[in-house]
């Protein structure tokens, strides 16, 4: 009872983070290219910014991405041993697709980031929707894919 419980709380954590994670990354290309073009970031970028410098931020939200990642991996794993052996009836989630998507889009949205931050804000701005788009899809497939997680663990 308890390993499910800490799985699950480790489950929504690591759906939060994920989450403040994106819209940090967001921030921060959106910061970057309001420096260079002096067209201004959004007021969330803006805002987030001025609370905490968005350079420093966006580090200690990839040090709090990884820390949630393992604490999860940890309880579900867990989880896993603990519970009861299944029946030969029981089929596994069948939204296991998501989870594929959540660990082909988030390397992917990644090196997509990186690249675009590599090539300086002309670029950037260039790419902006892609790199918007591919990262709320590598976050949506991950909080989807987290869901499917939760429901499983609580069967």
């Amino acid at each position: 009872m308890f390993a499910r419980r800490a799985a699950l709380a480790a489950i929504a954590a690591l759906m939060t983070v994920h989450i403040a994670y994106t819209v940090v990354a967001l921030s921060n290309y959106s910061f970057r290219i309001g420096l260079v073009t002096h067209d201004g970031a959004g007021f969330v970028a803006e805002l987030l910014d001025h609370l905490v410098p968005l350079r420093e931020l966006l580090p200690a939200m990839v040090g709090l991405l990884l820390l949630t990642l393992l604490v999860t991996f940890a309880a579900v794993g867990t989880w896993a041993v603990r519970r009861p052996a299944r029946t030969a009836g029981e089929r596994s989630p069948a939204a296991g697709w998501t989870a594929l998507a959540a660990v082909l889009l988030n390397p992917l949205a990644l090196g997509w980031y990186g690249f675009a931050l590599s090539n300086g804000a002309d670029h950037m701005r260039t790419v902006q929707p892609a790199t918007v788009l591919l990262m709320v899809a590598a976050c949506a497939a991950t909080v989807v894919a987290l869901g499917n997680l939760a429901r499983a663990v609580r069967r």
